[in-house]
């Protein structure tokens, strides 16, 4: 009930007005019937605005009870027959509101409501109606009085919510009477301050002074009051304060816009999870060395799907088939389909089994399969095209694979492979190998090594145990110094070279690299010792196997684990070292060198070499040898063309460096050679003569043609350039040629993402417009694949490419095709999915070349940075670049582990041993494959169904599967992305001629049309392939 209590006041005015405003509240009189007898009262009895506000607030209800109703018709009254303002009314309100008073200590959050609309909320909603529906309007005199009032509003609950906040121990909440009133206030600022004629403040001098005043609460207000309790206005006012007049203006009046607003005014597009971007982020992990850490890739799939796991599992398994079908559609070697292969059947259900713990509850990882294969198509050409038949045959053969795999993992039940593949095939039971089991049995029999990494079960599940037990078994002779076992473990993988490609997907380089260059640095050698050959066979299978694989990968230092330690390994591996001139060799030096010219080219009798003696070793360590193997070929050479040396005794005393334990030595020889001029000197005849030996060895041991196929991987390049160099120039020199035949059949040695020179050369001439032109259409291609509307077949992709013309071109020329791209697919409706498939290409992983300095994420910020030059693009392009650069900003900025998304509380154990790629419990369901890292055994020996840590190796290696089947069901479906509104205010009913842009999110894919699906290429299996090394195979095996 309102208080009717007055207040006789000496003052005859304010005693007549609140007579009558008594008298009317206890009659009962409305609104209309009071008006005239309030004209005659103002004649009488004229007061102020603010003294009538204040007269009028006087019969406001006491705290915690209602107020009258009749209270705000007579201010509605009041306000349209303009005896109050709303800027007098709102400071009246203020000064009586308990938002005034500094609330005592311990009361902060303390709140007494009827559980009704307070006074004020209905007071702030009355005035919003009134200006909202031109009943009321701001006179020019009444503006600044209106915008001071609405301030100190917005800054005293600001203030009054921000104490509460950082004074309170718990973490607080609204109730709906606080939510109602502070929703009130902000739909009255907007109401006021987003009206069309309020723009005439900015003729006011005032308003200059003020201007950011004003702008500053009301950014307060929105920022820390309305977004914090997650009202419908918020971002409403910060969107006010882009627009005239709240921007700051010139002399003339213009606005003045900084560079942050212009980004700020560009809507964004919807999120779009297209098929082709993780599509394009798997083929660029797998496109040079294999950047495949656990960690990194989930942490991506975790970002991208946010948090979705099941969505994660079912698009990871889609793209990866979409990866094997893409290296079979383009052809090219077999190793790299072997090593998608690989990853398919190994390291994706290793990702699965990481995510399978984290399922939301009712999904399982089994369902997550089969609704992937509903998406996967084995046809992926046509049936009648040329190869059609060869191509469904491997990716049969891949999916068989990778649904053992699953099952091996127990990622879902054999019963429902039959059901996937549409046929019932018979299933033999295959072992899971551990780490740590492998590591025990192989320390006795290093030899073991070789038969595993031909069983037919590193395709189906067990290659993250191998390559485990590889990267252990390295480091841990490293460390005891086991340099015999080390070389013939060096040895079995140099003939295995690309299997490393398999191997690096689950260890970074420097875990395998580090220990073996510290090694191969440090080499101690005894003088005391009675023979060196064996000394010197295990320093060149180590070096050798090191060597290949820094060039295989094109691994620096860093990437070794070894900046900054002047290591020898480095130092050899550059083949352009050049050799150390006579006057530099120190005595030691040249000593060594006069004994080993003395050992290479001494004759006998009947003029034959007689060979490298121990004593030619005992002084010459053979890291200080191999440092000497350059120098060693010039002076040779000088000599016999000097006449010093036949002809016929050099090339008998090179041939000497064919020997197992000196082969590593044609690293440095043949690259002195290819660094060579062959202008400058008479020699060539010699030169070529000593290639012939040397590219040409009549060993007939397979040990050591597999060592000279690694030098002639790694020599091939430049000494192919020189050999060609110089054929230009004596084109009569015929043997010339069978040299360079013979050294392009090694080009394709490397695994670094760097393209050959044919494929350059293919990707310039199938378009008009070059490169640039090539990449374009190749974007064109993924994004009408990716929208539904292109073939089955994925787009042909190589990430080779998009590296190319980042290097060739530079970021700014590769930024500007993507716009261009973007711009032009955003007018035909295609925005979303060519900017994904742009921002994949962007954020997908890559090794920054050591001289590129800029990467195109650094070229789109400073793009973005020259506001200047933005405004003077044309509009549409100008917006690509910004969405582009947030949505590059957006991705990269993603956390290193996204938070997975647990259905569960988990306890601290079991975290600790999910973030070792293991889990704790054995009928978990779902475990991960050890990657072994070094000195970091895996869980998973802990995990498999059968155990082979304590068993005989020999008879866990068992025979393979048998089968055939095909069938697949494609389906497809496309989900729709809710449109950006452009209305700030729509349900304040403003009309404004400004629009804010809202963020929508994608939530699903926009395209799942049907695909090919890519696997690997399946070798034949040989049901004895381990009789001959590790004797008959025994039982059976409970699983």
């Amino acid at each position: 009930m309102p208080s009717l209590e007055a207040d006789q006041s000496p003052d005859s005015a304010l005693h007549r007005w609140r007579t009558v405003f008594k008298s009317a509240f206890l009659r009962r009189i409305g609104a209309e019937a009071l008006a005239v007898p309030l004209k005659q009262l103002y004649f009488e009895y004229t007061l102020s605005a603010r003294a009538i506000s204040d007269v009028l607030l006087g019969f406001q209800a006491s705290k915690g009870a209602v107020d009258d109703p009749l209270l705000f018709h007579y201010a509605q009254h009041l306000l349209e027959a303009s005896y109050i303002s709303t800027g007098e009314l709102l400071l009246a309100l203020l000064e009586r509101s308990s938002f005034a008073t500094k609330p005592a200590k311990g009361n902060e959050g303390e709140r007494i409501s009827s559980g009704l609309p307070t006074c004020e909320e209905r007071m702030f909603t009355l005035l919003a109606q009134l200006h909202l529906n031109g009943s009321l309007s701001l006179a020019a005199k009444d503006l600044h009085q209106a915008v001071y009032a609405i301030s100190r509003w917005l800054r005293v609950v600001h203030e009054r919510e921000s104490n509460k906040q950082l004074n309170s121990d718990e973490l607080l909440t609204l109730d709906t009477t606080t939510c109602g009133l502070y929703d009130a206030l902000g739909t009255l600022a907007l109401a006021i301050l987003g009206n069309q004629s309020f723009r005439s403040v900015a003729k006011q001098k005032w308003w200059k002074q003020r201007r950011s005043l004003v702008v500053r609460e009301m950014l307060h207000y929105d920022m820390h009051v309305l977004q914090w309790m997650q009202s419908q206005l918020s971002g409403r006012l910060q969107a006010l304060t882009r627009m005239p007049p709240f921007v700051e203006s010139d002399a003339d009046g213009r606005p003045i816009i900084s560079g942050e607003q212009v980004l700020e005014s560009v809507t964004e597009l919807p999120v779009a999870q297209t098929r082709a971007g993780l599509y394009i982020w798997l083929n660029a992990c797998l496109c040079g060395r294999p950047l495949t850490d656990e960690m990194v890739m989930l942490s991506h799939l975790q970002a991208r799907y946010n948090g979705d796991n099941q969505h994660v599992a079912v698009n990871l398994i889609v793209a990866s088939f979409d990866v094997l079908a893409n290296a079979y559609l383009k052809g090219g070697l077999p190793q790299r389909a072997k090593m998608i292969q690989s990853f398919l059947s190994n390291k994706v259900p290793l990702l699965l089994a990481m995510l399978s713990t984290f399922m939301p509850p009712g999904a399982t990882m089994d369902g997550c399969i089969q609704i992937a294969f509903m998406q996967i198509s084995m046809d992926a050409l046509p049936p009648l095209e040329v190869g059609s038949a060869n191509v469904r045959e491997k990716l049969v053969q891949a999916r068989f694979n990778f649904l053992r795999a699953c099952a091996l993992h127990q990622l879902m039940l054999e019963s429902n492979i039959s059901n996937i593949l549409g046929e019932h095939v018979q299933l033999n039971k295959i072992p899971r190998f551990t780490k740590d089991g492998l590591v025990r049995q192989c320390s006795n029999n290093i030899g073991q090594i070789d038969g595993l990494l031909d069983h037919p079960t590193m395709m189906q599940g067990n290659a993250g145990a191998v390559s485990g037990c590889i990267v252990d078994t390295v480091n841990s002779l490293c460390f005891n110094k086991d340099t015999m076992s080390l070389k013939t473990l060096c040895n079995v993988l140099i003939k295995h070279i690309h299997d490393m490609d398999i191997v690096l997907q689950y260890s970074q380089p420097a875990n395998l690299l580090q220990p073996l260059c510290a090694l191969l640095n440090d080499w101690t050698h005894d003088q005391d010792q009675s023979e060196f050959t064996p000394a010197y066979e295990e320093y060149a299978s180590i070096l050798l196997f090191t060597l290949a694989i820094v060039h295989r990968y094109g691994l620096s230092e860093a990437d070794a684990g070894v900046e900054g330690t002047d290591n020898v390994v480095f130092k050899l591996a550059k083949m352009d070292a050049a050799n150390i001139p006579p006057s530099a060799l120190t005595s030691d030096q040249s000593a060594q060198l006069s004994k080993w010219c003395e050992g290479l080219f001494a004759t006998d009798e009947q003029g034959e070499t007689s060979g490298i003696s121990d004593e030619v070793m005992r002084q010459c360590p053979p890291q200080a040898f191999y440092k000497l193997v350059p120098t060693l070929f010039e002076q040779s050479v000088l000599a016999c063309r000097s006449g010093a040396l036949s002809v016929e005794t050099f090339k008998s005393g090179i041939e000497l460096l064919l020997e197992p334990f000196l082969l590593p030595s044609l690293v440095g020889g043949l690259g002195w050679v290819a660094q060579h001029s062959w202008e400058d000197h008479n020699d060539v005849d010699i030169l070529l003569q000593l290639l012939e030996k040397l590219l040409k060895p009549s060993s007939s041991s397979q040990e050591t043609q597999a060592m000279h196929r690694i030098v002639l991987d790694m020599v091939a390049p430049t000494l192919l350039r020189s050999l060609e160099g110089l054929l230009k120039k004596k084109p009569e020199k015929k043997a010339t040629n069978t040299l360079i035949a013979l050294l392009r059949e090694h080009l394709s040695s490397t695994q670094t993402g760097h393209p050959t020179l044919s494929e350059v050369h293919d990707w310039a001439s199938n378009t008009s417009g070059g490169l640039s032109q090539a990449l374009r259409n190749n974007v064109r291609d993924l994004v009408s694949w990716a929208s539904g509307v292109g073939p089955n077949p994925p787009a042909r992709y190589t990430h080779k490419l998009y590296l190319t013309l980042a290097h060739l071109l530079g970021p700014e020329i590769l930024i500007q095709l993507f716009a261009a791209e973007i711009k032009e697919h955003t007018l035909i409706g295609l925005g979303p999915q060519a900017l994904d498939v742009c921002v994949s290409m962007i954020c997908a992983p890559q090794v920054l070349p050591s001289n590129q300095t800029m990467s195109v994420r650094d070229g789109l910020q400073m793009t973005l940075s020259d506001t200047s030059q933005l405004l003077k693009k044309p509009l549409t392009h100008a917006e690509a670049l910004v969405r582009l650069s947030r949505r590059v900003e957006a991705q990269l900025a993603a956390p290193q582990m996204a938070q997975m998304h647990l259905s569960l509380p988990m306890s601290q154990p079991s975290a600790d041993q999910i973030m070792n790629f293991g889990l704790s419990d054995a009928n978990a369901g779902s475990e991960a494959a050890a990657s072994g890292g070094l000195g970091q055994p895996s869980e998973i020996g802990q995990l498999s169904s059968t155990d082979f840590q304590d068993a005989n190796l020999d008879s866990a290696l068992q025979a393979p599967t048998n089968f055939n089947g095909d069938g697949a069901q494609n389906a497809s479906g496309d989900q729709n992305v809710p449109s950006a509104d452009g209305n700030l205010f729509g349900d304040l009913d403003m009309q404004l001629d400004t629009t804010e842009p809202q963020i929508q999110l994608d939530t699903g894919d926009h395209t799942n049309n049907d695909a090919g699906k890519q696997d690997s290429a399946n070798q034949p299996i040989d049901d004895d392939i381990f009789r001959d090394i590790l004797g008959e195979m025994g039982g059976d095996f409970e699983f």
